[in-house]
């Protein structure tokens, strides 16, 4: 690892995206802190925007003296593999540390739908300024008849137990989504997507291996639109 990178790392400690709960108990402490949108970055030389994992700007934080930004905005800058392990509360750092992506060859799909494609068409994978590598895509249901068994949707086989899954959807329009585990159990509330709007959604697969993806139009148009699983998404 280049020096810089580890000083960079090393500076960048308590922002890492951690999953809901993270904080819950433990060795925490509440400190007063500010974004500071004054801040400028270069890197090699020429100017660098801090961004997250979908693209957005993301402000460092001022704190006692000390500028911090999310420990997985400056990995993804310098190239450094890095993950969280809810269960023992630990970040990863190199080896050891890469996530389990859609992209992996252990990831299956097997879909429920009258119509779906896997899309690696980078054209049709532009959402809000990103372009994305991949996708696994299916029609959602008409909102006129609601959930029910077997009712479009996507199974997703992570080829052995996971804890989180970081689930990032796009819907073609405005539609719902829920997310079920092989025993046909919800895992999140229901998702409410906006139209070509990039959704993160943080999935406690509570040591699950397969999980089930429903979607259906809440504007109940008459050619049913696509929902766009992003291939990005990723366990732990």
């Amino acid at each position: 690892m280049k020096k810089t990178s580890l000083v960079l790392l090393l500076l960048a400690t308590a922002l890492f995206s951690l999953s809901a709960g993270a904080f819950a108990a433990g060795k925490t402490t509440a400190i007063k802190a500010f974004l500071n949108g004054d801040i400028k970055f270069v890197k090699d030389g020429e100017a660098w925007t801090p961004k997250d994992d979908r693209g957005q700007e993301t402000l460092p934080i001022s704190y006692n003296g000390t500028i911090y930004l999310p420990l997985r905005v400056i990995a993804n800058a310098f190239d450094v593999p890095v993950s969280w392990e809810g269960s023992s509360q630990t970040v990863k750092f190199g080896a050891g540390s890469i996530v389990t992506n859609l992209y992996s060859k252990q990831v299956k799909a097997e879909f429920w739908s009258e119509k779906y494609e896997d899309v690696v068409d980078q054209k049709q994978l532009v959402f809000e300024g990103k372009t994305y590598q991949g996708a696994y895509a299916f029609a959602a249901e008409n909102v006129g008849l609601g959930w029910y068994e077997g009712s479009p949707n996507v199974k997703l086989d992570f080829g052995k137990k996971y804890e989180t899954l970081h689930l990032l959807l796009v819907g073609q329009s405005a539609m719902k989504v829920r997310v079920l585990n092989a025993n046909n159990q919800q895992l999140t509330e229901e998702i409410s997507l906006e139209e070509d709007r990039v959704t993160e959604v943080i999935v406690d697969l509570q040591g699950s291996q397969q999980v089930f993806v429903s979607a259906y139009d809440a504007e109940n148009q008459a050619e049913k639109p696509l929902l766009y699983v992003l291939k990005d998404s990723y366990v732990l």
